[in-house]
């Protein structure tokens, strides 16, 4: 074909607009342009349009002549564009009235027919194919089955910048729908590092990571064509269940095929009748739901559920048909757990003939404007009137559900402890009369899950039948994927991979840490069994370790908004203590990870530990106030100084091998950190001994005025605010040898406040224990030796301290005489 050009049918050569974009008549209607003219290599092409409508040997054939037009140069990308959509979607394309891919072979064909583009005829063709699969679950599910992740993945490594940024946002919207094992692992093969380097486009591909999560709806459900007597068919129902009510409950997404026929077409949801006609059922008139109990041929009853049911959104919908035997029976209609409709119905059918017109997707006659088009998940119907809290709790386990309320642990979804109670009581499991789901299918048929031990309302067998192009369609969420791999874990060697630099520019990219833990926390937020693995696997004391290793240019304020929301949310889980803990000691608490980090980074996580954090009774009773307490005064002595401690104090300082905030920072941040602390301590019943003791080994250790100065003024509002708990512990752990190391100091602020903790020790202390104290070691002889060291006189506000210390001294010598 590329080596002659292609001549048209009659006479000159038209324009090559014509030449590619089809002739094709609206749907329905009748003729189209040329076809190819012969079936060999150099066969000739009519340019009269190449008709997607009429078969052209198959469609790689089709694409084949587009290849080669493209070969001879004679073609333009917006040509191309047209036609490659058209093919796809079997006609005239439009994103509003037609958009369904027809042939899920012609994605491969797709793939093919680009290597022989340019960079903005493929980006074109990308961003238009995106459109296409955000259209329609249809398109997601072609493009899953030829495998269209996999294809793409490994031409990445070739592709343009600006192709790898659509190809990146077309795999989230695939990857979010459907990704299987096999896929993963190439992905994660993908992002492995290699000298220090990462591939090429790696850092974009795991945007796609944070997509994955965001799935709406369940694994598994059927797909409903809308096409005529496309529908699932119930065998016969020997007497339908009314005496206690029925219930019926699913999920449904209304998936339409344009937007042409919307307000013609009455699509059913369900229909169950009789050969007479007379029965139950629920239809669509516009995005309305109509309930419907017909008790003889063409007359009966309706409830219009007046709700706003928009198109390509999943609904739980809770039909509850109330029984009264002495008065008006009643139907209420629940979306999405909650009470929309309701009113006073005489639904029940007084009949003794069986239900042998039984559809899901269909009316009895399923013609074309009354079949459903969309989605189904697990369809129950209950031999009960469910109860507003049994419906709720139900929602609570959202679409994927598919089994039949019998054990707790089945679900994966964090659940209240009451809607467990709800769900689990036997009533639900006992209460079903059929349940159909996508996953218990073989081939075309519907195999009916209720409980083997509830009786049959079947007249024969019990499974139903998929008819026409109705399909059970099984996907993979990232869940399920990531546990077939090793779980949460895999993760992690993400995370020691921070300081990659980029193969073009060798620069590292700071946003890698928060678009990983972004992904990690949905992971965690949406799947009880990974946090288990997480808190098994001691996750938070791995990731804190690799933080530590890292360069601080990673911990950004997304970073510490992404462990700050995570820690909230574990504070709402009944279970979440452990793991909110843990979270705490290897993040929250690790100063090695924040010390490097921007001051308003540092000071958002201390203003957030000292106000909110401590303000919530549930993470108070979760943290270990003896060690947390411990843990800060460490990190107050080795990292938060104010002045480095190694030459007069001696201690070995951290936190020098990188940027620091400015002294009057460390000295705010500081602040915040006592403040916490404090709160911490006097939130329950005083202080403990061992947190007392914490502080005065800081006070005893540390010389330097300004790194003891703050924790001083600590002490004594400990002193003045908890007496009861803390001259008791002071007493004990020798506290007075503080003071009178204090009184030592050059500084005159220091002495006042060590003189303040004497006297709230003394003030508060029984008076034999004082004389013991005092008069044997003779201590004010001490105190005024001490006071002397620096000055021959008494400044003011010496005096006044001494003052105020005054009335605890004379009711000792008033003891003592």
């Amino acid at each position: 074909m590329a080596s002659e050009k292609p001549t048209a049918g009659g006479g000159g050569g038209p324009e090559l607009g014509t030449r590619l974009r089809p002739a094709v008549p609206a749907p329905g209607g009748g003729g189209g342009g040329a076809a190819v003219a012969g079936e060999g290599v150099g066969s000739v092409v009519s340019l009269s349009g190449i008709n997607p409508s009429v078969p052209i040997r198959n469609i790689k054939m089709k694409f084949a002549v587009v290849i080669g037009l493209i070969q001879v140069g004679e073609v333009s990308n917006r040509d191309i564009v047209e036609t490659v959509l058209n093919l796809l979607v079997g006609g005239e394309f439009d994103l509003e009235i037609n958009f369904i891919i027809q042939d899920a072979e012609s994605i491969a064909c797709m793939i093919e027919l680009l290597e022989h583009c340019d960079v903005t005829c493929q980006a074109e063709i990308w961003s238009m194919f995106t459109a296409i699969l955000r259209k329609s679950v249809r398109n997601l599910q072609a493009s899953t089955e030829v495998g269209l992740i996999e294809q793409v993945l490994l031409k990445m490594s070739k592709v343009d910048d600006m192709i790898a940024d659509l190809l990146v946002d077309m795999l989230g919207v695939l990857a979010s729908y459907s990704i299987t094992v096999k896929e993963l692992k190439l992905l994660f093969s993908m992002l492995r590092g290699e000298s220090g380097f990462w591939p090429r486009h790696a850092v974009k591909l795991l945007s796609i990571l944070n997509q994955m999560p965001q799935r709406q709806g369940p694994d598994t459900f059927f797909n409903f064509p809308g096409r005529s007597a496309a529908a699932i068919a119930l065998p016969p129902i020997a007497k339908w269940p009314y005496q206690s009510g029925f219930t019926l409950n699913t999920w449904f997404r209304m998936d339409p095929l344009n937007n042409i026929n919307v307000d013609k077409d009455k699509p059913y949801l369900y229909c169950f009748r009789t050969s007479k006609g007379v029965g139950y059922s629920a239809h669509f008139v516009g995005n309305c739901l109509i309930v419907t109990s017909l008790k003889s041929k063409g007359k009966g009853f309706q409830h219009c559920v007046k709700y706003d049911f928009q198109p390509r959104k999943w609904y739980m919908i809770s039909i509850v048909h109330i029984y009264n035997r002495w008065r008006n029976s009643e139907i209420r209609c629940y979306v999405n757990g909650q009470l929309v409709s309701y009113g006073d119905m005489a639904w029940h059918v007084n009949t003794n003939d069986s239900f042998d017109k039984c559809f899901l997707g269909s009316s009895e006659t399923a013609d074309a404007n009354r079949v459903f088009c969309g989605q189904l998940g697990a369809v129950y119907v209950f031999t009960e009137a469910l109860n507003p809290a049994q419906i709720f709790a139900i929602h609570q386990l959202g679409p994927g559900y598919k089994s039949t309320f019998k054990f707790k642990s089945e679900s994966d979804i964090h659940l209240a402890e009451h809607h467990k109670q709800v769900l689990y009581d036997g009533k639900l499991a006992n209460s079903i009369a059929f349940t159909y789901n996508a996953k218990a299918t073989d081939a075309q048929l519907c195999l009916e899950s209720s409980p083997k031990e509830n009786p049959s309302i079947f007249v024969h067998s019990p499974h139903a039948l998929m008819l026409q192009d109705v399909k059970a369609i099984v996907t993979h969420s990232i869940h399920s994927a990531i546990h077939s791999v090793g779980g949460i874990q895999v993760l992690f060697p993400l995370f020691a991979q921070l300081d990659c630099q980029q193969p073009n520019d060798a620069q590292v990219e700071t946003t890698v840490c928060a678009t990983l833990l972004a992904f990690l926390v949905d992971l965690l937020k949406s799947s009880v069994a990974m946090q288990e693995q997480m808190l098994g696997g001691k996750g938070f004391l791995v990731i804190g370790y690799l933080l530590e290793k890292s360069s601080r240019i990673h911990i950004t304020r997304a970073v510490l908004e992404q462990f700050l929301s995570f820690a909230k949310y574990l504070d709402g889980l009944t279970h979440g203590a452990p793991l909110l803990k843990q979270l705490c000691d290897h993040i929250l608490f690790n100063p090695a990870i924040w010390i490097h980090t921007p001051a308003k980074v540092q000071l958002s996580l201390y203003t957030y530990l000292s106000a909110e954090f401590i303000g919530t009774a549930t993470i108070y009773s979760t943290i270990r106030r003896v060690g947390t307490v411990l843990q800060l005064m460490h990190t107050l002595k080795y990292y938060y100084w104010v002045i480095n401690p190694t030459d007069c104090s001696g201690i070995s300082s951290k936190g020098q091998d990188g940027p620091r905030p400015t002294q009057k920072e460390i000295i705010s941040l500081r602040a915040f950190m006592l403040l916490f602390l404090k709160q911490l301590i006097l939130k329950d019943r005083g202080v403990k001994e061992d947190e007392l003791q914490s502080i005065l080994n800081y006070l005893l250790t540390m010389h330097e005025d300004e790194n003891i100065h703050d924790v001083l003024q600590l002490l004594v509002a400990l002193m003045s605010e908890h007496p009861a708990s803390m001259i008791p512990a002071f007493d004990q752990r020798n506290g007075i040898r503080v003071i009178y190391k204090l009184l030592a100091s050059k500084s005159e602020s220091i002495r006042v406040q060590a003189l303040k903790v004497l006297g709230y020790f003394l003030k508060h202390l029984g008076h034999k224990r004082k004389v013991e104290i005092m008069h044997t070691h003779s201590l004010f002889t001490l105190l005024g030796e001490r006071l002397m060291l620096h000055a021959n006189t008494l400044t003011i506000t010496t005096y006044n301290t001494l003052y105020e210390v005054r009335p605890r001294t004379r009711e000792y010598l008033k003891y003592c005489n």
